[in-house]
């Protein structure tokens, strides 16, 4: 009986719950964090999928006839340039093939976005490079544009805001990079940190704020070979409760999720490399009832001249 009441509840406020794995807009996706040289141009071309399929309430995973699975697969493409031996700025473009949500109840229709997802502008100044110590900080600035397909329907039925290729809003961006490299460049470790402002989504059909969202990562990598490297990260996600109509707080949204983050990377030719990391969730806590995020693998390669 108690399932069956969460299950009516879900109906009800469906639009409210978030999907995790397929949360609107573009999904964290690694790029170029430190600095280029002055007139250093590098371009990177990625693929994520990414899947959620377990219901949480806080951090206990539940049982709930609702959503079966959510998966997305998403293609982003990132030119980085070198204004000046201190200056960097990095434009990305994101594209989801799909995110997609299948249901568990035959009449429940499955919803499926795709097109074009925001845009993302972003400036990174060296603010230390010190060759001695071996340490590089550099803090940043980014603005996230919400130029792709939003709002979109099926059916003349709309869309749940967690499969909307596009957030619907802007967002603002501060983040901190600091990098340590032993003498010998061995091993090198890194920390980044970023926070992010929302505004409000006032559109055709979403009147919604998301809340602010704090990313930490701790890195540790090792240069195995001239053209092999390995890395482990963990990756801490937190993001606050989001807002409705008359202020209304969405109380199945905003969590704290705990990554860690393998990486490998190979160099080729020179100037290119690929590079293939896993997501993987090692503590999830989730504010009400929500699909929480599962496993998720990303490949990039890029092309760096100078």
């Amino acid at each position: 009986m108690k399932k069956q009441l969460i299950f009516i509840l879900l109906v009800l406020i469906a639009g409210k719950i978030n999907a995790q794995c397929c949360s609107a807009g573009n999904p964290f996706f690694y790029g170029e964090l430190s600095s280029l040289n002055k007139n250093s141009i590098q371009f990177i071309s990625g693929y994520k999928y990414s899947t959620s399929h377990q219901y949480f309430q806080g951090d206990k995973p539940i049982d709930i006839d609702f959503v079966d699975k959510a998966y997305f697969n998403y293609l982003t493409f990132q030119a980085i340039y070198g204004l000046s031996n201190r200056v960097t700025i990095q434009a990305d473009l994101g594209y989801f093939i799909n995110k997609t949500e299948t249901y568990l109840k035959d009449d429940w229709a499955r919803s499926n976005g795709h097109g074009l997802g925001d845009a993302h502008i972003s400036i990174k100044y060296l603010a230390l490079n010190n060759w001695k110590k071996k340490l590089r900080i550099i803090p940043s600035f980014g603005i996230i544009l919400p130029i792709g397909v939003f709002d979109q329907e099926s059916d003349h039925v709309k869309l749940p805001i967690t499969v909307q290729p596009s957030s619907g809003s802007f967002k603002y961006q501060l983040g901190l990079l600091m990098a340590k490299t032993n003498s010998n460049g061995k091993f090198s470790a890194t920390f980044f940190g970023l926070f992010e402002y929302a505004q409000l989504i006032n559109s055709a059909n979403f009147y919604y704020k998301y809340g602010n969202q704090y990313l930490v990562s701790f890195m540790g990598s090792y240069q195995i070979s001239r053209k092999f490297s390995a890395a482990l990260e963990a990756r801490s996600e937190n993001r606050g409760r989001a807002m409705r109509e008359d202020d209304q707080t969405v109380e199945s949204s905003g969590y704290n999720i705990i990554y860690l983050v393998p990486h490998v990377s190979w160099t080729f030719y020179q100037d290119w490399s690929l590079a293939v990391n896993t997501d993987a969730p090692v503590y999830k806590y989730y504010n009400g009832i929500q699909l929480s995020n599962a496993i998720s693998v990303s490949v990039r390669i890029s092309y760096q001249l100078n």
